[in-house]
């Protein structure tokens, strides 16, 4: 069954000289019997002892166990090894205080992957006479009940080798002797080895002595087989009958027979005195030869089979935490700390987690935005990722497929590039419409805008006074905003005409406004939602303004401009058909690719600079229009061009006195025969575009609709056309739709605004957007350094919660050593010790979470209502919860993982013992 060959083990302190405490003994132990290791304190016995079990490291020889050598064996293989053969007993009883009898039983049963039930638990307890004891605690147990509670947590594993270090040397005798009594019984079908000093109870119990004294084995000795045919008559064996005299051998306790038969044995010498007496010679001790080992069989190792032990949940669970008992004021301080380094890693995320559209989604449900606006804009460079839209117009397809793509509707807003369509010039100029910098009435309109009936039900309009316009006609619709501006300024026609008070509707309907050189008859008033209560407070004076107070009426007004001015608030509703005659005698511009110069500074009238945003192709262009320089011409060459008077300044070089042309006569002259260098950036990359030898062969006539838009006329070859940004062409400066009530839509509506895999997109034109694109670079660094912020902090948890486990493993390391005698895995131990981090880590993420939701709403509160800021910068959402769950249960295991791999590298008896 169980061999030790040449078994050494020498003990190696940090200061002092090595110990051998075994010099390679050799024993071969049989299926069965009761073998007793006797010794002085320090002879090996108990080290023997352990290293059979497992429990100690041997530092040569070998061990065999049912013919499998275990000298390659690590030390998991030695833990499964217990779970499956070995039931250790202890001196110190070594049962778990936390669990109750029935539980101590139940988890040994359970380490071999079995699952207990109280038939077998209360079948065993009645075998060793603890009937009824199943849920009483530990600590409700007399010395010898503990130690019969371990004799029963080792038998309920049915192993083959049972193994007691000292199992009587904490009881009296009487209970002492009840234990071997038991130990003896199981001998009959196992192996029992037992450690002990008791030469007397040995020698009365033992089927084979070996004595140890300095490592070495000094005798061996086995029962003689004739020792069986008295072991029937103990009394005749161990009591000897001598006329007036009864001996009693030394070591040997009386039995109830053995008193019935003493007191028959006086009754029959009543006439005589009866003597006591105590032998010299002990029990049995005649009946003891040398051990014969070769008549032990072997084993060929086919019957080796290990069981891996697998700590329940529950009972790890409910080891962990009973660890939380100890040390409270740490336990709370460990919770508070690691909650608030758990708290800021959640609050660093939202920071450090920075996203572009989540954030705009956000801030934009947040904000409460009504309608959803968006504007053309072009990539200028793709390595600068620079997006530009003044000047770009978003074409009636490209409408289309905006509501294809979005799944909304959508209605363009066109306003005229030559005339600006002021509206402040009809209040009345002795009214004061602000007592501050900002002006939060209408001064001007957006553009112009198609509306009928279907329109105002897709964008939550309503018709609240007069009537519809027709678009054959010029008539419009204002909305209500425009309408309070108006009942604030009164309504001026003419410099002429007293003004008129508006205090109702009605009296703003019919009344004419001269947009775009056209005279327009007001019929209706549109309700559009513009909450201008919220924005009056801007023109409003006040005796101080703190710094802190500008900043929030900037913001402020920020949200306002884009509010009115990218929405249905500030536009000039038309009727069907009109923005379109508008668009058809509109001039036909193309946006130039960022700032274009030509230049000369060597000209004899002086510098001249000839600088504009916009451009058009000759074939756009009336050919009465232009004053040709040269001679008429179809088309343009690749380096010359036609300006309009008004792009073109000429500075003195005497005076340094700058004048802008206006008579395309004089600018005509000024060019003539000039030769220009030209630089701009190029649309398709980073770097600029320089040129020279441009010549100028046309100006456009000051009476053309073209020179009131500061055009350069430019051919369709060479290095100017590279200047022109041909996507600028189109018919609406934006286009308005409702914003969408889900999130998903909102996240889907931003996404559609910052797509990066096109040289084209449309980008949403509001407060919000404004801010967040202003600050967005400023975000994204940010975000980089919350990030190593937040695994700073869970570092910081991750060492607070290690701290407390290895100061809880210390009080646990005895449980530890318990557990692995009785067959658990360095597995199980970390289960232990997860188990009760995960149960800190659980307060603390419940803690945390709740904390930095409170936190980021607190802030993000502050920042929209005291300080005016739209943007949500912290964005608290699943990401943050399931993240503070990731890193709790990942600090939780970190910090188990560092402390438990130190104890379960610990050999087993080394945690018993506390070392």
């Amino acid at each position: 069954m169980l061999e030790a060959i040449d078994l050494c083990k020498i003990y190696k302190p940090k200061k002092g000289v090595p110990v051998t405490a075994l010099n390679k003994i050799s024993l071969k132990f049989p299926e069965k019997g009761m073998v007793f290791l006797l010794g002085k304190s320090g002879s090996g016995k108990s080290t023997l002892l352990n290293l059979l079990g497992g429990l100690d490291k041997y530092d040569s020889g070998e061990i065999i166990i049912k013919g499998v050598s275990s000298k390659n064996f690590k030390q998991q293989y030695f833990d499964s090894y217990r779970n499956t053969y070995v039931g250790f007993i202890f001196q110190e009883y070594n049962v778990l205080d936390e669990f109750s009898v029935g539980a101590n039983i139940a988890l040994a049963i359970e380490l071999q992957g079995r699952k207990a039930n109280d038939e077998e638990i209360n079948n065993i307890l009645k075998e060793v006479d603890l009937e009824g004891y199943g849920d009483r605690k530990p600590n409700e147990l007399s010395g010898g009940q503990k130690q019969r509670v371990a004799i029963a947590r080792a038998l309920v594993k049915n192993p083959e080798i049972i193994m007691a270090d000292e199992p009587t040397g904490a009881l009296d005798s009487n209970t002492g002797r009840q234990v071997f009594d038991t130990l003896k019984k199981l001998s009959r079908d196992k192996l029992v080895i037992i450690v002990s000093h008791d030469r007397e109870f040995s020698e009365l119990y033992a089927d084979r002595i070996i004595e140890l004294a300095d490592g070495n084995v000094i005798s061996d000795v086995e029962l003689s087989e004739n020792a069986a045919l008295v072991s029937d008559e103990p009394e005749k064996e161990n009591i000897v009958f001598n006329d007036d005299m009864v001996e009693i051998a030394a070591g040997y306790h009386l039995t109830e027979e053995d008193r019935i038969a003493i007191n028959n044995y006086i009754d029959t010498h009543s006439t005589e005195r009866v003597s006591l007496k105590l032998a010299k010679k002990e029990a049995r001790s005649q009946y003891f030869r040398p051990t014969d080992q070769s008549k032990i069989k072997s084993q060929d190792g086919s019957t080796f089979k290990l069981i891996k032990s697998k700590l329940p949940l529950k009972s790890a669970f409910k080891i962990g935490a009973s660890g939380l008992k100890y040390k409270k004021f740490r336990l709370v301080m460990t919770i508070l700390l690691s909650c608030i380094a758990f708290g800021l890693f959640g609050l660093a995320d939202t920071f450090g987690s920075y996203n572009h559209v989540k954030v705009c989604t956000n801030s934009l449900m947040d904000s409460g935005v009504n309608y959803l606006a968006y504007a053309k804009a072009v990539k200028r460079g793709e390595g600068m990722g620079t997006w530009w839209e003044r000047g770009r117009k978003i074409k009636a397809e490209e409408l289309e497929t905006m509501e294809k793509d979005l799944g909304m509707t959508f209605t363009g807003v066109f306003c005229p590039t030559t005339s600006y369509l002021d509206i402040s010039a009809y209040y009345d100029p002795d009214v004061e419409m602000t007592k501050t910098d900002y002006d939060v009435y209408a001064t001007s309109l957006s553009g112009f805008t198609e509306i009928n009936n279907d329109k105002l039900e897709e964008l939550n309009l309503e018709l609240a006074a007069g009537k519809l316009p027709d678009g054959s006609k010029n008539e419009l619709a204002v909305s209500d905003y425009v309408y309070e501006s108006f009942k604030v300024g009164g309504y001026r026609p003419d410099s002429e005409t007293k003004p008129v008070k508006i205090e109702t509707y009605d009296d703003l309907i019919g009344k004419k406004i001269k947009l775009d050189e056209r005279e327009y008859t007001i019929t209706g008033i549109v309700n559009t939602g513009l909450n201008l209560e919220r924005y009056l407070p801007l023109a409003e004076e006040r005796d101080y303004t703190s710094t802190a107070q500008r900043l929030v009426d900037y913001a402020l007004y920020n949200e306002f401009y884009y509010a009115h001015t990218y929405g249905m608030a500030s536009a000039a509703m038309v009727g069907e058909g009109h923005v379109s005659n508008l668009i058809e005698h509109e001039p036909k511009l193309l946006a130039s690719n960022g700032s274009v110069v030509f230049y000369c500074s060597d000209a004899s009238d002086g510098e001249i600079d000839i600088w504009t945003e916009y451009c058009a192709e000759l074939e756009d262009i009336p050919k009465d229009d232009i004053l040709w320089i040269d001679g008429e011409r179809d088309t343009l060459g690749e380096k010359e061009i036609i300006i309009s008077p008004s792009v073109m300044s000429v500075y003195d070089h005497n005076s340094g006195i700058g004048s802008s042309m206006s008579s395309s006569d004089e600018a005509a002259a000024v060019v003539k025969d000039v030769r220009f260098k030209m630089w701009s950036w190029s649309a398709d990359s980073d770097e600029s575009i320089e040129g020279n030898d441009y010549r100028i062969v046309g100006v456009i006539k000051e009476s053309s609709i073209y020179a009131k838009t500061g055009v350069i006329v430019v051919g369709k070859e060479g290095e100017v056309n590279a200047i022109v940004d041909r996507e600028s062409a189109g018919d609406y400066d934006f286009v308005v739709g409702i914003m969408p009530s889900s999130k998903s839509e909102v996240t889907d509506v931003v996404s559609y605004s910052y797509r990066e895999n096109s040289n084209v997109r449309y980008e949403i034109q509001n407060g919000v957007t404004y801010e967040l694109d202003a600050v967005n670079d400023a975000l994204k660094i940010m975000s980089k350094v919350f990030l190593f912020i937040g695994i700073g902090f869970a570092v910081f948890a991750s060492l607070m919660l290690a701290n407390f486990i290895g100061t809880s493993i210390s009080h646990k390391k005895q449980e530890i050593g318990i557990l692995r005698a009785i067959g658990s895995r360095s597995n199980d131990v970390f289960r232990i010790f997860f188990s009760e981090s995960f149960i800190i880590a659980m307060i603390n993420f419940v803690l945390s979470t709740l904390g930095v939701f409170g936190i980021t709403t607190f802030i993000n509160s502050v920042l929209r209502k005291d300080i005016g800021v739209l943007i949500s910068v912290l964005t608290f959402g699943p990401r943050q919860v399931l993240l503070l769950l990731v890193i709790s249960i990942a600090v939780a295991a970190i910090a188990s993982f560092i402390p438990v791999k130190k104890i379960a590298s610990k050999k087993p008896i080394d945690a018993i013992r506390n070392r």
